[in-house]
């Protein structure tokens, strides 16, 4: 089934209620409309869910854009990002970096439909508008402008058409003048009015629509109008390459952290730093991070898979699978002390797909600091290492031979030292994580 991720994280979901059990959107109080679970009102996106639920599985997406949340979305659907001057909107905007991982997935092949409304001040329509500001991050990458100062009649439901499709179209918005940049082309119009466009980008297709309500329950189903059969056939268009075939080309990364509450007389900033001087540094409130990442390859072949930290062939279909990982080390590359571990191994088969997902957890209490780095004098002064744990969890898309298609994994440790020196709990706490992504790649 074609994988569509709806956007819950910067478009708030519905949080009151009609009666003891109907959660509905936009009824009592108009925040939270477009959910697709909500068949009670015309605001709600049921209609569109029922109609994708044969060829597409429709899933929330509950984290900020980037190549790991969206490892095995084969589309995403993006409507109205909120705007965070309106009364219950999503407190979460989009940032340079959300924009970037959007790109990036369309740059891969991904499909993206954007859905977005009017922007407006007037106090009675202040829930129609979108974070017109944070869009523009991605609108101003495609050399275009939103009207800010416009919507449709907001008394009827205007006729707009893209191709033979009659799209009903309310209290939406439009591209400024009707002005496209060369490579963008009209999606939905009426008369000069461009409700809609659509553009290649990289290898993947985005299309933005200015009016959300265009496939809500009320529209998708309002007589004389084709929003259904657009939509259906909008999202065919937005299919990736790679779809319904086995993948031949994938792109890879892997990415890493170091974290630990530095203190005066324990570990230091200093010497946190100095396990991997080249890391950018983060902080928070009392933790100091380390990141890193390193690429796998780009168009890379069925090699890439080599690359995992344990093979996914051949796996259990559900019970438990005996692993050996390795522990991290933290100053150098050379791989730590072999790590057994006992996996939970699920798989749900998912039309010609099945998603599988190993996760466990093991520790050790004969780690040295020898073990764990390459350049253990430092460590030696602040005690001994006294567990060492270890959790490790992988999310695979295989396709029916069970072969891999995409694949997201996390490593994360927890080093316990015995301290006196430490302010912590008489211990030094250090995390570690190494993590990767593998991700297919299409050409259309």
């Amino acid at each position: 089934m074609t994988r569509v991720l709806y956007d819950a994280f910067f478009h708030m979901m519905p949080g009151h209620r009609i009666g003891d059990d109907i959660v509905v959107g936009g009824y009592a109080v108009n925040f939270g409309r477009y959910s697709p679970n909500d068949c009670f009102h015309p605001n709600g996106l049921m209609a569109l869910h029922a109609d994708l639920a044969g060829e597409y599985e429709l899933r929330p997406l509950l984290e900020p854009y980037s190549d790991a949340s969206l490892y095995d979305a084969d589309i995403l659907l993006v409507p109205n990002p909120d705007y965070p001057l309106y009364e219950h909107a999503s407190p979460y905007r989009w940032t340079p970096r959300d924009v970037d991982a959007l790109v990036r997935f369309l740059e891969r092949g991904g499909g993206v439909l954007l859905m977005v409304n009017s922007f407006l001040s007037r106090p009675d329509y202040w829930e129609e508008n979108f974070d017109l500001e944070r869009v523009s991050l991605l609108f101003d990458r495609l050399g275009l402008r939103w009207d800010p100062n416009f919507m449709s009649d907001d008394k009827t439901i205007e006729l707009a058409r893209s191709g033979t499709h009659r799209v009903g179209y309310g209290q939406g918005g439009r591209v400024w003048q009707g002005q496209l940049p060369v490579g963008v082309t009209p999606l939905i119009t009426r008369d000069d009015n461009i409700y809609g466009f659509q553009t290649q980008v990289g290898k993947g297709k985005l299309a933005v629509v200015g009016d959300t309500g265009s496939l809500s329950n009320g529209l998708m189903c309002f007589p004389g109008y084709d929003n259904a059969a657009f939509f259906r056939n909008l999202f065919q268009q937005l299919k990736p390459a790679w779809h319904g075939n086995a993948s031949t080309r994938w792109n890879g990364k892997r990415f890493f952290s170091i974290s630990c509450a530095p203190g005066k007389d324990g570990i230091s900033e200093s010497l946190l730093r100095s396990f991997r001087p080249d890391a950018e540094w983060m902080e928070d409130h009392h933790y100091r991070h380390l990141t890193w990442s390193q690429p796998l390859g780009s168009d890379r072949g069925p090699e890439i898979w080599k690359q995992l930290p344990l093979p996914i062939q051949p796996v259990p279909r559900d019970g438990t699978l005996s692993a050996r990982l390795k522990y991290l080390t933290l100053d150098g590359e050379r791989p730590g002390p072999e790590c057994p571990i006992s996996l939970t191994v699920n798989k749900t088969q998912r039309g010609e797909c099945s998603d599988l997902h190993l996760i466990g957890r093991t520790h050790s209490e004969r780690l040295v600091w020898n073990d764990l780095f390459e350049n253990p004098a430092p460590l030696l002064p602040l005690g001994t290492v006294d567990q060492v744990h270890t959790m490790f969890e992988l999310r695979a898309v295989c396709d029916r031979e069970g072969r891999p298609l995409s694949a997201r994994w996390n490593q994360g440790q927890i080093l316990y030292a015995r301290s006196s020196l430490s302010a912590h709990y008489g211990y030094e706490i250090v995390l570690s994580s190494a993590s990767g992504l593998i991700l297919p790649t299409g050409t259309r």
